[in-house]
């Protein structure tokens, strides 16, 4: 399992190496072992400059995914593909949703991790998405991940 991680927008209270242990920890959990994953954590601009030119929409998210799984094969056969996180609206959504700064850094990873597993709450049914999360989050568990995640589906419920 390879994990990269770039800092674009680099602060000091965002623990790197957690974030790459987090990711090797989904990895596993999705049976992914020989799997690659590269992570890009950016500002608000630089996420809104891929927002736009990848999705059409002009402004910034939390999260995007670029799955290397998808369309014509760039011979790269173990890479799931990209995670571009914006710190600064992870710090907003922290605040809002009453978790920590790395927890929603987590919890964003997770979701675009599900994103590169195939999964698309915006156009598939929400039962792929809320099965694929439900087995990863109760893999993570079994596996005594250090972090749980929520998600979009699970964060209602607890895991049996």
């Amino acid at each position: 399992m390879d994990v990269f991680i770039e800092a674009a927008y680099n602060r000091e209270d965002v623990d790197l190496e957690r974030h790459k242990r987090f990711a090797r920890w989904l990895l596993e959990a999705a049976s992914e072992l020989d799997g690659e994953l590269s992570i890009v954590f950016v500002d608000d601009a630089a996420i809104r400059e891929l927002n736009r030119r990848y999705r059409g929409v002009d402004a910034p998210t939390d999260v995007l995914s670029f799955s290397l799984r998808e369309g014509e094969p760039v011979g790269q056969s173990n890479a799931l593909g990209d995670i571009a996180v914006s710190i600064e609206t992870a710090e907003r959504q922290a605040g809002q949703f009453g978790y920590t700064l790395a927890d929603e850094i987590d919890e964003l990873l997770f979701h675009g991790f599900l994103h590169l597993l195939g999964c698309d709450h915006e156009n598939d049914s929400d039962r792929n998405w809320a099965e694929t999360e439900s087995t990863l989050r109760m893999e993570l568990q079994r596996m005594n991940a250090p972090h749980i995640p929520k998600g979009l589906i699970g964060g209602d419920s607890d895991i049996k």
